[in-house]
């Protein structure tokens, strides 16, 4: 099945988690770098000497933070390495479909960077195999091994998409969750997250009682809730087959899921404005008005709203709850990173350079990108946000990935349909019948 989507899951790759927000501008507060040279940038440590100019091209636009902090990463190794030249091309986003048409016409590219979605569905068949280097040692690492030296959901995510093959360094990891005011749940005496339906339904009423709107959500970000109870419920696999296949609509399940959305809607837990709040209103109602408890969304929402967020909002986050027959539990969820490939073509200097680079960034260098892009750092030892603490645990949890917003929104051709359905079915507009039926009709 995954195989078959791919065409379409490429095209809809565009709205992956990285376009919903990742990206932070160069105008933001992000700091500059100043730092010195670190010795265990150079691969001369290792008693190797580096000697290649690669081609790095990055789905970072050139004023963006993530783009400066990849220069400077970069000005650091080559101060370090004197044999190597890194020269960037940074094609914004939409870097994912110009590397391989570039490679083919014959250009010359030695590194490229995407969101590992688009690794995947675009690029598996370009790039080199690094399963040996992440089972290496480097002057960056100590005495760990690459592998053991990154996030394991991180490692573990490379491996589930390339058939227990790592492909690519991962960096910039992101997840989608329930954000919350911690601050609300704790006026309303709630001490712990919900961990299973039934649950979280009681934190809404609580929430509720105390004068709150439980839940929100808008335009980009609609398909969340009904997209996880459909994924924990049925498993991914299921939820893709729905997106291509209208008679899958008819399942039973499909039917169960929507009606305990329908009840969401009935019991007064979705914000009242549901149906009429376009993307950003939502996120920005939430922090600015503080009387909405919770939201889907991903780890790149507190930077979002950063500009308008009140000094002491408390953001709280968990993973999207257990429901009861389902097949996934809390382990299953929606999370990703940005990943750095190399040319499976490029020289064995070229492979060389470009693998050192590589686990440069995302070691030595990697809490610096993550401090001048408000980025989560990738490795094992690395100093998260404050407002993303508790994303943590939830993304060091994970073993069991979900593409971004689940595989609900992955096909064109269904996409909108269903999302429309979605906001009707939240706001009270339309039955869990009527849903199923309108979602269906593509």
């Amino acid at each position: 099945m995954k195989k078959l989507l791919s065409l379409a899951m490429a095209g809809a790759m565009a709205l992956s988690l990285a376009a919903c927000g990742g990206a932070t501008s160069a105008s933001s507060t992000a700091p500059t770098s100043s730092a010195p040279v670190s010795e265990a940038a150079s691969a001369g440590a290792q008693g190797s000497e580096l000697n290649a100019t690669i081609e790095y091209w990055s789905s970072w636009s050139e004023t963006e933070n993530q783009a400066l902090a990849l220069q400077q990463a970069a000005d650091n190794f080559m101060e370090a390495n004197s044999g190597v030249t890194i020269n960037f091309t940074f094609n914004g986003r939409d870097n994912r479909l110009l590397v391989g048409s570039a490679l083919e016409a014959g250009t010359n590219i030695t590194m490229m960077d995407a969101n590992v979605d688009n690794i995947q569905s675009l690029w598996s068949d370009l790039i080199y195999d690094l399963t040996d280097a992440f089972g290496e040692t480097y002057a960056t690492t100590g005495d760990k091994t690459y592998l053991e030296s990154i996030m394991p959901s991180m490692a573990e995510l490379s491996a589930e998409m390339f058939d227990g093959k790592y492909t690519y360094f991962p960096y910039a990891p992101q997840g989608f969750m329930i954000f919350c005011n911690k601050g609300i749940f704790e006026e309303c005496g709630i001490t712990e997250y919900p961990t299973t339906w039934d649950e979280l339904m009681d934190v809404c009423e609580t929430i509720k009682q105390a004068g709150y709107i439980p839940v929100t959500t808008d335009s980009a970000y609609c398909t969340s809730w009904v997209g996880y109870y459909l994924t924990r419920l049925m498993g991914e696999e299921a939820v893709e087959n729905l997106i291509v296949d209208a008679s899958a609509w008819s399942d039973p399940k499909v039917l169960e899921a929507a009606q305990a959305i329908e009840e969401m809607a009935a019991s007064g837990y979705f914000d009242p404005n549901i149906e009429a709040n376009v993307y950003p209103n939502a996120q920005q109602n939430m922090v600015i008005g503080e009387n909405v408890a919770m939201y889907i969304n991903g780890t790149w929402l507190p930077n979002e709203v950063s500009s308008t967020t009140p000094e002491d909002f408390q953001w709280g986050c968990f993973a999207f709850p257990t429901v009861e027959g389902g097949v996934d539990d809390q382990t299953a969820g929606c999370y990703s990173s940005y990943g750095i490939a190399i040319n499976k073509d490029a020289s064995p200097e070229e492979v060389q350079a470009a693998i050192e680079f590589g686990v440069y960034v995302t070691t030595e260098f990697d809490q610096q990108f993550a401090d001048m892009s408000n980025a989560i750092p990738v490795s094992v030892d690395g100093v998260w946000p404050e407002n993303l603490e508790e994303a943590k645990s939830v993304l060091n949890n994970y073993t069991s990935h979900y593409p971004s917003q689940t595989a609900l929104i992955l096909d064109n051709n269904s996409k909108q349909i269903i999302s429309d359905a979605c906001l009707k079915l939240m706001g009270g507009s339309i039955t869990a019948e009527e849903f199923v039926e309108q979602a269906s009709n593509f």
